[in-house]
């Protein structure tokens, strides 16, 4: 059985931006939180040299029928062609956090 809720994992450079984001994702319903781990080190091959960028990782939380919708709006809204987006079925973690998350989607929905 898959797991109704989901976590979806993106980046994005600009700090306030994602902040922005996150917050219209709250206010659209498609999303139970959004954290944001500040100035991560990226570190990749680009044309054949290491490369060492940084950028905010953002965690996002959220039932797994808004996944669509977050997709959409990670497209539509993100400033790279083609923006990470990770997605893990997950099952919260602890029965209370997992009463919590369910309390705080009803209260959203």
């Amino acid at each position: 059985m898959a797991s109704e809720e989901i976590l979806v994992f993106t980046t994005i450079g600009d700090r306030d931006m994602a902040e922005e984001q996150i917050s219209e994702m709250l206010e659209q319903g498609i999303i139970i939180s959004g954290t944001i781990f500040p100035e991560v080190e990226l570190v990749y091959l680009w044309d054949g040299k290491i490369t060492v960028d940084t950028e905010n990782k953002i965690l996002l939380k959220a039932k797994a029928e808004h996944y669509d919708a977050i997709e959409a709006y990670i497209m539509k809204h993100h400033p790279y062609i083609a923006p990470e987006i990770i997605r893990l079925d997950v099952s919260f973690g602890s029965p209370a956090y997992k009463a919590f998350v369910a309390d705080k989607i009803k209260k959203n929905s």
